[in-house]
């Protein structure tokens, strides 16, 4: 057996406990009230305040799992201090590396359970783990220590918001302890259970947007982090590296690069541009010089019609004008517009997207902590 199974079997068996207290006190935020006739919810702070001896109990058990586990972690992670050393602190030692090491201040646990009926975000998004690294730096802890050291006069502190916010820092703590790491395809990232068998929290999915620039796992709010595994994020590079390739080669070959009045164009703004914007302008730039301002509107809106540009894949399923729509007055516009999509079925050609099937569906990718 790990270790870790058995601070999470604890976990678990104060986890039903502070469930059970959700039988006898209504754990909201929120309650309805009737003002000139008409219902109307409002903010109540008593049920989070309620406190009791049982309560002050499971707040200072659950802390108590909260020192062990952090210098479980504290020595796991190659913490100096020796083990067993009455100098450890689990706060301003153990906590402070173990923040050092995961940004554990800016991870978020979400409340799930249906046993409790909080409407504030406050209240249903936690960071438990915030200022933990400090003497007494959470809610949680400075209630702890005051019914540990004062039960009679501290008992108001050992509260329903205290027990939720401490068993939520233990639950994070455990998730990283128990370091559980996954396969699952791209697709399905969003489908998995964040909650890790626990009823009353869940921590926040990692984030893997454009993962496939670079296959960088991205710190977020999740403890967790996602990467491909290395043979599909190789398909993919190889795959979006021909592509790249191709569309570089056509551009370069393109006669307008050779035009001042071209270049005038790509110059335009003095900033940066994207793929897709250097072949909208290729495309603007061609269709004008095949219709350009000097024919007469029958001319134009005749090259138009009959163009390339007009009947491309790309503009028409998308939103145009029709011919009998056409004027003078608004056949400039038309132009760019149908020419901007003109340079999209060109990049089409080239920009199969072949990889991106893979990447964000297929794709096989691990789930692990970072």
């Amino acid at each position: 057996m790990k270790k870790s199974d058995i601070f999470w079997q604890t976990y678990l068996n104060l986890e039903k406990e502070v469930i059970e207290v959700s039988k006898y006190i209504f754990v909201t935020d929120e309650i309805t009230k009737i003002e000139n006739g008409v219902e109307k919810q409002c903010s109540c702070k008593s049920q989070l305040e309620s406190f009791s001896p049982h309560i002050a109990d499971l707040l200072v058990r659950t802390c108590v799992q909260i020192e062990a586990i952090s210098k479980e972690l504290y020595h796991d992670i190659g913490g100096t201090k020796p083990r067993g050393s009455n100098t450890i602190f689990f706060d301003e030692d153990c906590l402070k590396e173990i923040d050092i090491k995961w940004e554990t201040h800016n991870k978020k646990v979400l409340v799930v359970a249906p046993h409790f009926n909080l409407t504030k975000e406050e209240n249903r998004v936690l960071r438990p783990l915030k200022e933990a690294h400090k003497r007494q730096g959470t809610y949680w802890e400075r209630c702890y220590q005051a019914v540990k050291h004062d039960r009679c006069l501290s008992m108001p502190m050992g509260n329903v918001k205290a027990l939720i916010h401490a068993i939520a820092a233990l639950y994070l703590l455990n998730v990283y302890y128990r370091n559980d790491s996954w396969m699952v395809k791209y697709q399905d990232l969003g489908k998995q259970d964040y909650s890790l068998g626990s009823v009353l929290f869940a921590v926040k999915p990692p984030v893997a947007d454009q993962l496939w620039e670079g296959n960088h796992p991205r710190r977020s709010e999740s403890p967790f982090v996602v990467t491909y595994q290395e043979n599909v994020y190789k398909q993919i590079d190889e795959i979006r590296q021909k592509e790249i390739d191709e569309i570089s080669n056509y551009w370069s070959h393109q006669p307008e690069l050779q035009e001042s009045a071209f270049i005038a164009k790509l110059q335009e703004g003095n900033k940066k541009i994207g793929t897709i914007t250097l072949f909208g302008k290729l495309g603007k730039y061609r269709l004008h010089k095949i219709i350009p301002a000097t024919l007469s509107f029958a001319e134009r809106k005749e090259r138009l019609l009959k163009s390339e540009a007009w009947n491309s894949w790309v503009n028409q399923p998308n939103k145009h004008l029709s011919a009998e729509e056409l004027t003078e007055e608004n056949i400039d516009k038309e132009i760019e517009s149908v020419g901007f999509r003109w340079g999209m079925d060109i990049l089409k050609r080239y920009q199969r997207l072949d990889w991106l099937t893979i990447a964000t569906n297929s794709g096989l990718c691990k789930i692990y902590i970072e």
